[in-house]
């Protein structure tokens, strides 16, 4: 008969596939090891690593700083120019009719022309018109290609459509308050410039075909014995029409008036513009800051990787 304790002991037993394993603490890699942290876990990381936080923050902050405060003064000068209405209303009473009218209201509503505006300053014709005139090869430094003075003079440049209203904003930004002002004036000048140079050249294509013609038609005229009556009439009504747009086209392409009104006109700026010390300053600050937190995880992270991974192998 079996002993009572051994019996005891025997029921005690459980079977090995149903024993569970508990494992060592130690043996668990430190990230998984707490089942979460708290805000104290992440101060004890941050106060460890608080030098290799605090010092790069604190040189990066004043590195912008110092860079934002040595830069030179750089002065803003404004100019605006709305499209000629009342020139482009005339134009299309001259073209005549409703229609016109119509479509010149479309476009107008569309905003078109402002955007035709902002695509002629914004052209390779206006900057290089531009880099001659203020000799910019030698006022921006490093500059000696064509190409790096176009680029240049983009980055100090800002062109843009007010809105609704169709108002074309040309802004300048240089070393010299006067030199600012005149270079944003002389944007709406090689504007207006080259709105004559298009308009001209459109202007004369429309009278040599008028003139040619009406040349063909003053030909048929002359042979009008040999033509039907219905035919001759039509003949003579388009040619009284012909020599009415002829004489349009010579005007046109003889008249010199300004192709946009200015609205301001750029003045010389009485202060210059803000350098922005104090918001580069704490923005570089909070980028270093935010970038050496992360480091300080990531070795944290992987010290304790190693750590578990040297208790595993102890």
């Amino acid at each position: 008969m079996a002993n009572p304790d051994q019996q005891a002991g025997s029921s005690s037993q459980v079977p090995r596939n149903l024993q569970v394993q508990i494992p060592n603490p130690q043996t668990i890699p430190y990230p998984y090891y707490e089942d979460e942290l708290n805000l104290l876990d992440y101060w004890n990381v941050i106060y460890r690593y608080r030098r290799m936080i605090i010092w790069p923050t604190l040189v990066a902050a004043f590195v912008a700083g110092l860079y934002s405060i040595t830069r030179p003064k750089m002065y803003l000068a404004t100019a605006t120019v709305v499209p000629p209405v009342d020139v482009l209303e005339k134009q299309a009473d001259l073209s005549g009719g409703l229609r016109a009218q119509s479509m010149l209201r479309g476009v107008l509503n569309t905003g078109s022309i402002a955007d035709l505006y902002v695509g002629i300053l914004k052209s390779r014709a206006v900057m290089d018109a531009m880099i001659e005139r203020f000799d910019l090869f030698h006022v921006y430094k490093d500059v000696k290609t064509w190409e790096d003075a176009r680029k240049v003079l983009t980055e100090n440049t800002k062109i843009e459509v007010g809105g609704k209203d169709g108002i074309v904003q040309v802004s300048v930004k240089d070393r010299d308050p006067n030199r600012a002002a005149a270079m944003a004036n002389a944007y709406l000048e090689e504007l207006d410039r080259q709105n004559k140079r298009l308009y001209g050249t459109q202007a004369t294509s429309k009278r040599v075909f008028l003139e040619n013609r009406l040349e063909e038609i003053r030909k048929e005229l002359a042979q009008i014995d040999t033509l039907p009556a219905k035919e001759a009439q039509i003949k003579e009504m388009l040619f009284e029409l012909l020599t009415r747009e002829y004489e349009l086209a010579r005007l046109e392409e003889a008249k010199s008036m300004p192709t946009i009104q200015v609205l301001d006109k750029a003045l010389p700026p009485e202060k210059r513009m803000a350098r922005g010390t104090i918001t580069k300053t704490m923005l570089a600050g909070m980028v270093m800051l935010m970038t050496t937190v992360f480091v300080a995880f990531g070795r944290e992270y992987i010290q304790g990787l190693r750590t578990a991974q040297a208790g595993q192998a102890a």
